[in-house]
């Protein structure tokens, strides 16, 4: 959301941002009153809506501001569970309106909505300085010694869902003592993710990481792992898009993408990174094999990671597009 009101400000767009402040229906209830209160001597204004948990109270808002029209924005396993309880059967009413706009992050998430309603793809991008900073990191060189170092990312109290068990396992499987593992994470670690990793000498922990700390991790890894479980259901979960994906690139490293989901717009491949066939531990160790072992490859792919991340998503030329499909 920083992104995009930075893109929308940057068209000219004069833009209120509203964060929902804790959980619960009091909290969306405060919401709804401040922006009200905020539009009331601006009627007409559009709503863009950063989650579809969102779109019940922005309903009520366009109605009652006149305002006109909203653009939900769709990231992923929020919109492709199936559930039979009230709310997303709700959600999913409300975003066949006509004054509503569907806007996903991918492909495969727009594929997700495609029973629903029409929907645009509008992929993530990286606020200036931030893209920046990764660039810059670039420069850094990479892991030297015997050692290829292999790096992830995510928010640590998703550990599991994001397949960390399944890359400890395959990283171990690869054998020989050769590979390092880093796992970079925001927020703190569980005595249970501690508890996990502590046999594993060859896995480094850093919780709590900062943007110019992970940048570093990024550009000097070898390879950058995201081993996501996807799953559809009920219990929906996996990538919408792989932000991290993407930053690995910039900071000019090849990446290997989950199995599954909309992950497959963030890469290249067989040029900028790869993704495993299925989500066995074996096939996820052949396919980090396969690219450690080829210097050549991984330089070449180091490379072209660096040019497309770099061309495909500067920051400058997605002003224009947030504008176009959100407004």
């Amino acid at each position: 959301m920083d992104t995009l009101e930075w893109a929308l400000q940057s068209e000219g767009t004069v833009c209120l941002r509203l964060d929902l402040a804790g959980a619960g229906v009091r909290s969306q209830a405060r919401m709804l009153a401040g922006a009200a209160a905020a539009l009331k001597e601006e009627p007409g204004q559009r709503l863009v809506v950063g989650h579809v948990r969102l779109l019940p109270i922005a309903t009520i808002l366009a109605r009652r501001m006149h305002c006109s029209g909203i653009s939900v924005i769709c990231h992923g396993s929020e919109v492709w569970a199936r559930s039979l309880r009230l709310r997303p059967s709700i959600e999913r009413r409300l975003m066949r309106q006509a004054s509503v706009r569907a806007v996903a992050v991918s492909g495969f998430t727009a594929g997700a909505l495609v029973d629903c309603c029409q929907v645009t793809v509008l992929p993530p991008a990286l606020r200036p300085s931030w893209f920046e900073t990764l660039v810059n990191a670039a420069d850094t060189a990479k892991s030297d010694g015997d050692a290829k170092v292999v790096v992830t990312a995510f928010r640590l109290g998703s550990w599991r869902e994001k397949g960390m068990p399944e890359l400890v396992e395959a990283i171990g499987a690869l054998g020989a003592g050769d590979v390092r593992l880093i796992v970079c994470g925001n927020g703190g670690a569980s005595p249970e993710l501690l508890q996990f990793i502590k046999p594993h000498s060859w896995c480094t922990l850093r919780p709590d990481i900062t943007d110019d700390q992970l940048a570093l991790e990024l550009a000097k890894a070898d390879l950058f792992v995201l081993a996501t479980r996807t799953r559809i259901g009920r219990h929906a979960r996996g990538e919408g898009f792989g932000l991290a994906l993407l930053e690995a690139q910039i900071a000019g490293t090849p990446v290997i993408a989950p199995a599954h989901g909309g992950s497959v717009n963030a890469y290249i491949e067989g040029v900028t990174g790869l993704a495993p066939r299925d989500e066995t531990t074996s096939t996820l160790a052949a396919t980090i094999r396969a690219v450690l072992d080829d210097s050549d490859r991984l330089a070449w792919m180091s490379e072209r990671a660096a040019e497309w991340s770099r061309e495909s998503f500067a920051p400058q030329s997605y002003p224009a597009l947030a504008a176009e499909r959100l407004l």
